[in-house]
């Protein structure tokens, strides 16, 4: 799907340019400084301008693919042009009780179980932590929603770190798990996301812990997150560009520090309401957002990072539903890379365990939308039109049996009984499906632990804290 024209494009990169040469931006990092002004810029006490020549030089030598592998070391993902994958998202503080149905406080346990959730379900291709948790010391809780992820997910992780120094523990655990940070460095499982502060503010916390990944060649997403109306323009094309200029100008920083650094652009992009205050996660406007930055990152032939699947609503319900699905099928019909936030409720604020398997068919059906139609000679049917003729049916069709399974896309929870053998199946609906299938998971044995010897080394690390 197209959904800026050529001419729009260039417009957007214009104005990103002259954002960054008038305005410019704040700079709280010495050593950034430092390389920015030797680079050519404008530098007055932390406000830097840049030159457009610059930004286009960082953008020529940031690389136009990453190449992610899972905790085993086997290739899972190629972030590069129209490639797209899903997830969960990071730091949700509250969770509805999978027993109860209560909100409450998320805990430990609950990043336990959405991460052996998430490593079931074969539609999430990353997992992220999807809760802080409130029973942990708060400044380890990090590193322990790392461990969580690492120890019961064995798909590619993205992670939040409160610091340099717990994301260079964290990357120690990381490298522990593959054997020595030289494997890790080959074959990476693990992605940074940090921010600057919108509007224009790159801080020095942000910057040191990309710089702490990029030492060891980690991927690191380097996006804003914004409050369309209240920390950058309302409008959607100055949303672009805000954030355009933020992500374009924390890849320069990270290339002048280490050219070629594996960086991912884009961000989170969701309007405010201004009746509410409310961060309208699950608005058409944030979904229209995403088109529109996925196309300039395929522009730059950049990788990046947005956000589908996450909803304004308190409960998983019917707006959900709506809220969740655009968003994920416009995601996939624009080929944004990463995808995440998945199934928050609430404006990001709440998780809902059944509400990830629900997202399970979300994702399945936007990628079989996104996948089209086939039209060749056999799918035209014209043989088998033939051999059925007038008034006749294709249910034993040799055609019918050999591609329906193609054809006819179907889901893993949703209900498409007839009401009579619906009612004698108990009368659930798809929550009651997909929170039965979320219990049935978590009774399982575990099957992707690492070994106890990997476990100890993690045991170890985390005790030193």
């Amino acid at each position: 799907m197209t959904w800026l024209s050529d001419g729009e494009l260039e417009e957007i990169h214009s104005a990103t340019i002259d954002v960054l040469e008038r305005v410019g931006v704040r700079v709280d990092h010495e050593q950034s400084l430092k390389l920015l002004k030797e680079a050519g810029c404008i530098v007055r006490d932390h406000l830097v301008k840049i030159p457009g020549w610059l930004i286009e030089e960082a953008i020529r030598t940031a690389p136009s693919k990453i190449s992610i592998y899972n905790r085993e070391g086997r290739h899972a993902m190629s972030l590069e042009s129209n490639r797209t994958y899903f997830g969960p998202g990071s730091d949700l503080p509250f969770h509805l009780d999978l027993e109860t149905g209560e909100r409450r406080r998320t805990n430990f346990q609950d990043i336990v179980n959405a991460a052996r959730i998430i490593d079931k379900l074969p539609s999430y291709d990353f997992v992220m932590s999807n809760g802080i948790p409130g029973d942990l010391p708060a400044a380890a809780g990090d590193l322990h929603q790392f461990a969580a992820m690492l120890l019961n997910c064995a798909k590619p992780i993205i992670f939040t770190s409160f610091n340099a120094s717990n994301t260079k523990i964290i990357i120690e655990m990381a490298a522990a798990v593959r054997g020595s940070m030289e494997n890790l460095r080959d074959n990476p499982f693990l992605i940074l996301y940090t921010e600057p502060i919108s509007p224009l503010v790159h801080t020095r916390d942000g910057i040191d812990k990309m710089f702490a990944c990029i030492e060891q060649d980690i991927p690191v997403i380097y996006t804003p997150g914004v409050v369309a109306g209240g920390t950058c323009p309302v409008t959607k094309a100055g949303t672009v560009v805000q954030m355009n200029a933020e992500s374009l100008s924390g890849l320069l920083i990270a290339q002048l520090r280490k050219k070629g650094a594996p960086v991912i652009i884009g961000g989170g992009a969701t309007p405010m309401d201004m009746k509410t205050t409310a961060t309208l996660y699950g608005s058409p406007d944030a979904a229209m957002n995403y088109c529109a930055m996925t196309e300039m990152a395929q522009f730059y032939r950049l990788p990046n990072f947005t956000e589908g699947g996450c909803c304004n609503s308190p409960l998983p319900d019917a707006q959900a539903g709506m809220e969740a699905s655009i968003s994920l099928l416009l995601n996939q019909l624009c080929g944004a890379n990463l995808v995440h936030d998945v199934g928050y409720l609430d404006g990001g604020k709440t998780g809902s365990l059944p509400f990830l398997v629900m997202c399970e068919d979300f994702i399945s059906a936007a990628r079989y939308i996104g996948a089209g139609t086939v039209v060749d000679k056999e799918t035209t049917a014209v043989e088998a039109i033939t051999e059925t003729g007038p008034a006749g049916h294709y249910l034993a069709s040799d055609h019918t049996m050999k591609y329906f399974h193609s054809e006819i896309w179907m889901p893993a929870v949703f209900n498409r009984m007839m009401w009579d053998n619906w009612k004698l199946a108990g009368s659930r609906d798809c929550f009651g499906l997909a929170r039965e299938k979320a219990l049935s998971i978590l009774l399982e044995e575990p099957v992707n632990e690492p070994p106890e010897e990997v476990k100890e080394k993690l045991r170890n690390i985390l005790s030193e804290v």
